[in-house]
């Protein structure tokens, strides 16, 4: 089928961006959009693997202490200059500063200029698994021009490298992005690889139209006023299956679904009633109701057949929905009522969903539960503080992506889910980031999943999908970890 360029593409989306410098969010709303403007030295392939985009390569010294990155030539920003050294080095300074994935760089001990499209970073020590975490498009350490390196957090221009550049942000309106014409494509591949490869922008723009009102996105889309929704709801998808006008896309898995316990307050400080909360859950009834059935069970976590799979550890404790063992083991915690407060949110319904359940699972077992709905924004900041709340429910989507490195991450160092530091799990991590082969991180990480079912502050309910849709006219889509708009199409 022929590509045929032109024409504007609309895609519908529930929020804001909170912003579009790409180096400070965490968001999906904002990857959603910044990973069509922006590109990094180095990302993951469609089957999560590091491969160089803006770099030619990297040359890793025999003591794992220097990465060196030749960079491709001829590269151009959107306002026209060509990259060079210069621009990298100031880009990744300045991730130090403001990027979002606070560790991201915290093994390297310098940044240095070492040829006009070359640069070398020196470790502390060895890291094994550097360039896997440096790959990462959670909050990407993208490259822009020096002059904008300077910027305080959220206020670049928004120039990128990326196959499209960016117009203009009318917030709970729209964003708009035009196809830039003097993109340098990577022609050592054929086509789009994961976040690389050969990227073609058909589109002459790409509007991103921000509506809250799920019923009004699938309403526009039936109506042909948007092409993609980048989310869609299971009934909504299984009713518009059979439109001719209008194509679903299933993309599974998308995220493990958790409930997260804060360590710090009683009574989930105890770990006996943490564990009677693991054994309490009906993880199939939770999953069913909260992803309206786009869901497996698995107790991993990692996704099952992926490189660190773990394999039945902990499996004995999934999904037990074990209300006397439940009971006893509340007992034994010496558990006397005291309020057990769930946090959650309106926004995701995921979220809100698996709370409710959750709770009738748990006054099931007689535990004394309210829950504190509030919206995603107030969640994130009630969630940070170390008191007023007990459980969490979140859907986490980038972080098992990244495999264990980014999971892990959230569980340890500074700011755990959980709060309070499980030692024996920063330990572990410490050792996965060193572990010198796959091997050898592949056996820590048994340990890891062994200690997870130890201490209980987190659980794994079940990996979720995500369904997406288009027109049928869009023809190249293909779903992913944002909605790509280079190599997609209109049908001519």
């Amino acid at each position: 089928m022929a590509q045929v360029k032109g024409g504007d593409i609309i895609v519908a989306q529930g929020s804001n961006p909170p912003s579009l410098d790409a180096m400070v969010t965490s968001s999906q709303a904002s990857r959603n959009i910044n990973m069509n403007i922006y590109e990094t030295l180095y990302g993951f392939s469609e089957d999560v693997k590091p491969i160089p985009i803006l770099a030619e390569t990297v040359e890793i010294s025999d003591d794992g202490l220097t990465y060196r990155f030749p960079l491709r030539q001829g590269v151009k920003f959107h306002n026209g200059k060509e990259m060079t050294a210069v621009d990298v080095k100031a880009s990744l300074d300045r991730y130090r500063e403001v990027g979002a994935t606070g560790n991201l760089l915290d093994p390297v001990a310098s940044i240095d200029i070492t040829g006009d499209y070359e640069v070398t970073l020196t470790m502390n020590e060895a890291a094994p698994t550097f360039l896997e975490a440096f790959s990462s498009p959670r909050a990407p350490a993208v490259i822009i021009p020096a002059e904008e390196a300077g910027a305080e957090a959220g206020k670049t221009k928004f120039t990128g490298t990326g196959p499209y550049k960016f117009v203009e942000f009318v917030p709970d309106s729209h964003v708009k992005l035009e196809r830039f014409e003097d993109y340098s494509a990577d022609t050592r591949h054929s086509g789009a690889d994961g976040f690389g490869g050969k990227k073609t922008a058909y589109f002459d723009t790409v509007t991103y139209r921000i509506m809250p009102e799920g019923g009004a996105r699938i309403a526009a889309l039936e109506a042909g006023e948007v092409h993609v929704l980048e989310q869609i709801p299971v009934p909504a998808a299984k009713r518009l299956a059979d439109d001719p006008n209008i194509e679903t896309h299933q993309n599974m898995p998308w995220a493990f679904l958790t409930f997260i316990m804060n360590m710090n307050v009683p009574p989930t400080d105890n770990i006996k009633f943490r564990e009677a909360v693991q054994v309490a859950l009906n993880m199939e009834e939770i999953s069913a109701i909260a992803t309206e059935g786009l869901y497996n069970l698995d107790h991993g976590w990692q996704y099952p057949g992926s490189t660190y799979d773990a394999g039945d550890i902990g499996k004995e404790y999934y999904n037990q929905a074990d209300i006397p063992r439940a009971k006893a083991l509340l007992q034994e915690a010496g558990y006397g009522g005291e309020e057990f407060s769930i946090l959650t949110d309106s926004n995701i319904p995921e979220h809100n969903k698996s709370a409710v359940v959750i709770a009738e699972n748990l006054k099931e077992a007689g535990i004394n539960v309210v829950i504190n709905q509030v919206d995603w924004p107030t969640a994130l900041q009630v969630r940070l503080q170390t008191e007023g709340w007990n459980g969490w429910t979140l859907m986490m989507g980038i972080e098992p992506y990244l495999g264990p490195i980014g999971l892990i991450a959230t569980l340890t160092r500074d700011k755990p889910h959980f709060v309070v530091n499980d030692p024996e799990l920063d330990a572990l991590q410490a050792r996965m980031v060193k572990g010198q082969t796959v091997e050898e991180r592949q056996a820590i990480f048994k340990e890891i999943q062994a200690r997870l079912y130890s201490f209980f502050g987190v659980v794994k309910v079940g990996d979720t999908g995500l369904m997406q849709a288009t027109r049928a006219n869009v023809k190249g889509f293909k779903p992913f970890r944002f909605p790509r708009m280079y190599d997609v199409w209109f049908e001519g």
